[in-house]
C-alpha cells in the first residue's frame, strides 16, 4: 500500500500522521509544502505580488507552489490513497492531476470554510471529505473527525508543574481575548503563563505579563509548556467550532481546561469538573474548578481521540 499526504505543515502536527502510518509498516510520502520557498525575483514582483491576490486573487507564491507540486506528483507512481490536508492553497488543476494519480483522493478540513472560503473551491473534487468543523459537517454532508492527540498516551506524564494556567496562540482576531483572561487571572492571583505570537507589542500587553514574540515554537517545545501547566487556555478562533489542539493535548495529558469554545460540551469527553467553558466577555470561574482534581477518563474515551484512530479512520485501516 502506498500512501502520500500533501500539507502545509507550518507546525508540525501532520508530520505525526505520516509516522503513524509508516509504524504499520506502510510506505509513505509527506509532501510538506510548508518547505516549499519561494524568493521574489525583483522588489518589483514582490510589490506587484501585493496588488495581483489584492485585486485579482492571483498570488505569485501560490502559483509556484502549485507549479513545484504539478512537477512532483508527474515523477511520483500511483498511490492507492492521497491525503491533502485543507488543500485552500491548491489550484483545482492541481487537484484534478493529483486525483489522476491516486486510486483514492481524500481532505481533512482542519479550519472552517467560514475562515478559508477557497476551500469551497476544491472540496467537490475530492472521493472523500473530513471535517473538524460540526457546522460545515451539517451543512455539507461532510465526514465529521475531530483533531487528535498526537503524543503517547500510554505512559503516564510526571513533569512538575510551573503554572497554573497556559495558553499559547495567535493573537489575530483573539488580540482581545487574551488580555482580558490575563486582567481576570492577575485579579484573582491565579498563575498564569500566556504567549502570544504577534509582531506588535504594547504596554497593556507588557503590564498583564503576555510574552510577545515573533518565532516560531517547535512542537516539542510547546509540548514541555503544557506539560509545566495545570490547565490549558483554549481561545476559539472566531467562525470556527473544531477542536483545537489544546483540547486535545488536555485530554491526552489527564489537564484542565478553561476554553471559549461552547460546542465543547456536545462531546463525549465533556465534564464541568474538567472542562470550564467561558464567555471571555463576562469570565466567570469557580474557585471550585482551580481546587478539585481532574476526573480521568474512560481508557476507551481516551484512545477514540488518539492519532491512531484517526489513522484508522481516514485510511480505512481498521
Amino acid at each position: 500500500m502506498k500512501i502520500t499526504i500533501i500539507s502545509l505543515d507550518k507546525w508540525g502536527y501532520n508530520e505525526f500522521i505520516a509516522e503513524e502510518i509508516a509504524k504499520r509498516g506502510i510506505s509513505v510520502n509527506h509532501i510538506d509544502f510548508y518547505k516549499f520557498k519561494y524568493s521574489y525575483p525583483s522588489f518589483l514582483h514582490k510589490a506587484l505580488n501585493f496588488f495581483t491576490k489584492t485585486l485579482f486573487n492571483y498570488n505569485f507564491k501560490r502559483e509556484h507552489l502549485n507549479r513545484v507540486l504539478m512537477e512532483m506528483i508527474e515523477n511520483q507512481e500511483k498511490q492507492d490513497v492521497t491525503l491533502i490536508i485543507k488543500g485552500d492553497n491548491l489550484s483545482v488543476s492541481t487537484i484534478k492531476k493529483i486525483k489522476n494519480n491516486t486510486n483514492l483522493l481524500v481532505t481533512f478540513l482542519n479550519d472552517s470554510m467560514a475562515r478559508y472560503p477557497r476551500m469551497k473551491r476544491v472540496y467537490p473534487y475530492f472521493d472523500k471529505v473530513y471535517s473538524f468543523d460540526p457546522d460545515d459537517v451539517a451543512k455539507n454532508n461532510f465526514n465529521f473527525i475531530s483533531n487528535y492527540i498526537y503524543f503517547d498516551i500510554k505512559n503516564k506524564d510526571n513533569t512538575t508543574q510551573e503554572h497554573t494556567v497556559f495558553n499559547i496562540s495567535s493573537l489575530d482576531k483573539r488580540s482581545k481575548t487574551m488580555p482580558q483572561f490575563a486582567t481576570y487571572f492577575k485579579q484573582k492571583n491565579i498563575n498564569y503563563k500566556l504567549i502570544a505570537f504577534s509582531n506588535e507589542k504594547s504596554k497593556e500587553l507588557e503590564d498583564l505579563n503576555i510574552e510577545c514574540t515573533t518565532k516560531t515554537y517547535s512542537l516539542e517545545t510547546v509540548l514541555n509548556l503544557v506539560k509545566k501547566s495545570e490547565i490549558l487556555l483554549d481561545l476559539q478562533r472566531p467562525n470556527q467550532k473544531g477542536l483545537s489542539f489544546r483540547v486535545l493535548e488536555g485530554i491526552g495529558l489527564n489537564k484542565k481546561i478553561i476554553t471559549t469554545n461552547t460546542d465543547v460540551k456536545n462531546y463525549d469527553f465533556y465534564n464541568p469538573n474538567n472542562i470550564a467553558i467561558v464567555d471571555s466577555t463576562n469570565i466567570k470561574i469557580s474557585e471550585n474548578f482551580f481546587k478539585t482534581k481532574y476526573e480521568e477518563l474512560t481508557p476507551e474515551i481516551v484512545q477514540k481521540y488518539h492519532i491512531s484512530s484517526w489513522v484508522n479512520e481516514v485510511f480505512n485501516l481498521n
